[in-house]
C-alpha cells in the first residue's frame, strides 16, 4: 500500500521527531556535563589554593614564633659573651641552689606528704630558665632587689616542650568560690583528641605562699592524673619578689587604692603568664579561671586562624569572647610587644582597658574620630562570633566585688552566706524597714539575707549580746547577685566597748563593693552597730554576717 506523499511525510516527520528530542536532550545533558566539569574544577582550584593561602599563613605566623625564638637565643649569647669577656662568667650558682631547709615547716610536711608526686617536684625551679622581659629592670626596678625574682617559684610541668596553641589561665585566692576546676574541667574535655597532644594549657597561681601553691598543683594533679602527667596541664608561681610593695603603689584613674593594687597585680600576673608561655607555642590565648568553653574550641579557634590570616594577615589579636581579657588571642611573635606595653603602663589601667589602648596606639591618631578609631581598632582585631567562652564567676577575685548577672552563667552562686555560730544576742535592733521574709533576724540566724528599703541618713542596724565578747574578725557583706546595687553605702561599722556604756567607737567602713571586713584586737565590747551618712536610692541586702570571738573575758 502506497501512501499519499503528505501521510509519508507526515509519518517521516513522526518518526524523526524523538531522535532529534533525544539528539537535543544528549546535547543538553553534554553540555551541562561539561559545565558542571568545568565549574569543579575551577571550585576545586579556588577550594586548593584557598587551603594553600591558609597553609602558608600558618607557616608564616610558626615562622615569626622561630624568628622571634631565634632573637630570644642571640639575646642570651650576647649577654654570656658579655660576661665571657668581662671576666665575670664564672659566677657561682651555689647562691641559688634549692634547699629543703630553707622551706617553711608547714610546705616540708606538705612535700612529704606528696613524695613520688609531680606536685612535689615542682618546687625544684632551678634548671627554670629566667623569664625573657626587655628592659624589665628599666620598667620594674624592683626586680634588681632579687637576681631569681623572674625564675619561678614553682614549676609542675610534662615536659611539653612545643605546641601550637598555649592556653593560659591566672588563678588566684577568691573570697567566697574557686572555679577552677571547672575551668580546667571544661577545659580539657572540650578538647578533641587530636589537640590533646598539640596544646598546652599553663596555670599561673598568683600566690607567693608556697603551701597554698603546693595545696592547688595536688588538687590539679589528682584530678588530672593523664593530663598532669602527658604534659596539657603545667601549673607555675611567681616568686615573692616578683611583686612590689602594692601599697606604695600611686592611685591613678580616680579608683580606691584596694582597686588599683588589684587591678596592677592582675596585670603583673598577665604579663609573667605571656613571658612564660610565649616560648612554648606558636599562638597565646589569655582566659580566666572562672570560665567555660564550647565543644571542640581548639579546633574552632584554629579554622578562624587560618580563614582570617588569609583574609587580615595583619591583625594584632582575635577576639573569641567580648569579655574582659577572656579568648583574646596574640601570635606568640607579637606577645613580646604587648609585655613591653603592659609593663609600661601596669599602674595605669585595668588589663581590658590595656588591651583596648595597645590597638589604639597602633592605630588611631589625635585627628581620627572616635567613629574612625573604632572601626581601625576592629580591622586589627578580628572578633569570632558567637563567643567560644562564657563567664560564670560570680565573685570577683577582687575581694568583695560581685559581677553583674548578665556577664555569667546565671544560677550557680548562692544568695547569702550563712553563719549559724555567731555570738546570741540579747536583741536586735534597727529602723530600716524590712522585707517581711528577709528579717534581720533570720538573716543573723544564717537563715536567709537581710533585706530593707532604701536607707536613710542616719538609720542604723544594731546587735547587742548576752554578754560582753572579745570579736576577732567581722564580715558583713551587703548585696547579691541577684541585687549588685542592693548595698551599703557611706555606711560605718561601730562598737560599743564594755567598759563604755554610751559611746560607739568606728572600726571600720563599708568599702565601694559593700563590704566591711577586717580583724580587731580590743577588749569586750557589748554592741556593734551600723551606721548609714547619706540617702540611698536603693534597697539594702546583708547577705552575709559572720562574727567570730576569741576567748571569753575573765569574771572580775
Amino acid at each position: 500500500m502506497v501512501l499519499p506523499n503528505k501521510a509519508s511525510r507526515a509519518l517521516s516527520g513522526l518518526l524523526l521527531a524523538p531522535k532529534k528530542r533525544i539528539a537535543a536532550c544528549l546535547a543538553v545533558l553534554l553540555v551541562g556535563v561539561f559545565t558542571y566539569i568545568v565549574i569543579s574544577s575551577a571550585s576545586s582550584r579556588l577550594e586548593r589554593e584557598e587551603r594553600i593561602e591558609q597553609l602558608l599563613g600558618s607557616m608564616r605566623d610558626h615562622l615569626d614564633y622561630l624568628d622571634s625564638q631565634y632573637r630570644g637565643k642571640q639575646e642570651a649569647v650576647l649577654a654570656l659573651q658579655a660576661k665571657m669577656f668581662s671576666g665575670r662568667g664564672n659566677s657561682s650558682q651555689n647562691a641559688h641552689e634549692f634547699s629543703l631547709a630553707s622551706l617553711s615547716p608547714s610546705v616540708q610536711i606538705l612535700l612529704k606528704n606528696m613524695t613520688g608526686s609531680k606536685a612535689a617536684g615542682g618546687v625544684y625551679t632551678k634548671h627554670i630558665s629566667q623569664l625573657r622581659i626587655p628592659f624589665v629592670y628599666q620598667l620594674l626596678p624592683h626586680l634588681m632587689d632579687d637576681p631569681q625574682s623572674l625564675r619561678p617559684a614553682y614549676h609542675m610541668s610534662g615536659g611539653r616542650s612545643f605546641c601550637e596553641i598555649v592556653v593560659g589561665v591566672p588563678t588566684v585566692k577568691r573570697d567566697k568560690e574557686s572555679y577552677l576546676m571547672v575551668t580546667l574541667t571544661h577545659l580539657v574535655t572540650e578538647l578533641t583528641p587530636a589537640d590533646v597532644n598539640n596544646t598546652l594549657i599553663v596555670v599561673m597561681v598568683g600566690e607567693t605562699e608556697l603551701d597554698y601553691v603546693l595545696q592547688i598543683a595536688r588538687q590539679i594533679e589528682t584530678m588530672f592524673p593523664t593530663q598532669v602527667g602527658n604534659g596539657l596541664i603545667e601549673v607555675i608561681s611567681p616568686r615573692d619578689s616578683y611583686y612590689p610593695d602594692f601599697d606604695k603603689l600611686p592611685d591613678t584613674l580616680g579608683d580606691s587604692h584596694k582597686r588599683v593594687k588589684w587591678r596592677s597585680k592582675q596585670n603583673l600576673d598577665t604579663i609573667f603568664l605571656m613571658a612564660y608561655a610565649q616560648s612554648k607555642g606558636t599562638f597565646y590565648l589569655m582566659v580566666e579561671d572562672d570560665i567555660i568553653a564550647k565543644k571542640n574550641y581548639i579546633q574552632i579557634i584554629k579554622k578562624f586562624i587560618a580563614t582570617t590570616t588569609v583574609s587580615n594577615p595583619n591583625w594584632i589579636f582575635i577576639e573569641f569572647c567580648h569579655i574582659g581579657n577572656i579568648g583574646k588571642l596574640f601570635r606568640s611573635a607579637e606577645l613580646m610587644k604587648f609585655i613591653n606595653y603592659a609593663q609600661i603602663f601596669y599602674n595605669n589601667l585595668p588589663i581590658d582597658w590595656l588591651l583596648e589602648s595597645y590597638l589604639a596606639d597602633r592605630v588611631c591618631n589625635l585627628e581620627k574620630t572616635a567613629k574612625k578609631c573604632a572601626a581601625a581598632k576592629d580591622k586589627i582585631r578580628p572578633k569570632f562570633k558567637p563567643s567560644l567562652f562564657q563567664h560564670i564567676g560570680i565573685y570577683s577575685s577582687l575581694k568583695g566585688k560581685i559581677h553583674k548577672s548578665g556577664n555569667v552563667k546565671s544560677g550557680v552562686a548562692p544568695k547569702f552566706f550563712p553563719h549559724t555560730d555567731n555570738p546570741p544576742l540579747r536583741t536586735i535592733k534597727t529602723d530600716i524597714t524590712e522585707h517581711s521574709a528577709h528579717s534581720l533576724q533570720k538573716a543573723y540566724a544564717g537563715q536567709t539575707f537581710f533585706w530593707g528599703q532604701r536607707p536613710k541618713k542616719g538609720n542604723f542596724v544594731e546587735f547587742w549580746f548576752e554578754r560582753p565578747i572579745v570579736m576577732t574578725h567581722y564580715v558583713f557583706r551587703s548585696g547579691n547577685p541577684d541585687h549588685v546595687q542592693d548595698l551599703f553605702y557611706n555606711t560605718t561599722l561601730e562598737v560599743l566597748a564594755a567598759r563604755n556604756r554610751s559611746n560607739f567607737t568606728v572600726i571600720g567602713t563599708f568599702d565601694e563593693f559593700g563590704l566591711a571586713e577586717d580583724d580587731l584586737s580590743m577588749g569586750p565590747i557589748t554592741a556593734i552597730r551600723l551606721r548609714v551618712h547619706r540617702n540611698s536610692s536603693f534597697w539594702v541586702i546583708l547577705s552575709e554576717i559572720q562574727i567570730k570571738v576569741g576567748p571569753a573575758p575573765e569574771a572580775r
